[in-house]
């Protein structure tokens, strides 16, 4: 696990950088689609602005952020949508994690397979199932400490900190007297819509008729008929 204050990057079967922000105001310009987590951060673009928010973007467009937090930089990857997520009650989430934690999905993958960032609570006093997860994690700290528990080892994890945990990783977190609420950033989703499993298309029921829908098939088939024998009147002529 590594606490990221310096730029960085991964190169790990996901090519990304991270970069922390500051309290000075930094500039970026995406080359593909980055995501934003802030503590308490500002955020600027050309059309719209967001002030000491706890805030999850995902944009593909320039841009300006000052506070604390982590910009990470997804070449590979170019969203044609933006997306912002702001969460400045900081509470329990709207789904169940393990151990008592919970979550709700910041940032959802627009497909299955893409990016994820959720906004995840973990209660006072929780000693956590040890877990691994088969893609590397980012996480921000928004508001807490607490510990992480690998290889054997305690490791502090603090408010306004952002970390960077290798996939595959066995690790556990453990709070104490305080809960601890974090943004956590995965490269990739196992869940998500796919065109299958599609919103739109699940609520969208086919092969309903009207009460006089035969009587306009019926006028629909003569026409069509009509046109045909028409057609062909045409054609003959001309081969004439």
């Amino acid at each position: 696990m590594i606490n990221v204050k310096h730029k960085m990057q991964v190169r790990d079967r996901w090519v990304f950088d991270l970069t922390p922000i500051t309290k000075a105001t930094q500039e970026f310009t995406p080359t593909g689609t980055d995501y934003v987590l802030m503590k308490q951060g500002s955020f600027k673009q050309a059309n719209l602005a967001f002030a000491e928010t706890n805030g999850a973007f995902c944009v593909n467009q320039p841009y300006k952020v000052a506070g604390e937090g982590v910009v990470i930089s997804f070449p590979g990857l170019r969203l044609l949508e933006s997306r912002y997520y702001i969460q400045n009650e900081l509470d329990i989430g709207n789904l169940t994690y393990i151990d008592g934690g919970t979550n709700t999905t910041a940032i959802g993958p627009s497909r299955l397979g893409d990016p994820v960032v959720n906004y995840v609570h973990f209660p006072a006093n929780m000693y956590q199932t040890l877990h691994t997860h088969p893609s590397h994690r980012i996480g921000m700290i928004i508001k807490g400490r607490g510990k992480v528990e690998l290889d054997n080892e305690l490791y502090d994890v603090l408010e306004g900190e952002t970390f960077f945990m290798r996939r595959n990783e066995l690790h556990n977190f453990v709070t104490e007297d305080s809960e601890v609420i974090l943004y956590v950033f995965a490269p990739d989703s196992g869940t998500g819509p796919t065109d299958e499993i599609n919103p739109l298309k699940i609520r969208t029921y086919i092969g309903q008729q009207r009460a006089d829908s035969k009587k306009y098939l019926k006028e629909d088939s003569a026409k069509r008929i009509a046109s045909r024998s028409a057609v062909d009147i045409s054609q003959q002529r001309s081969f004439k």
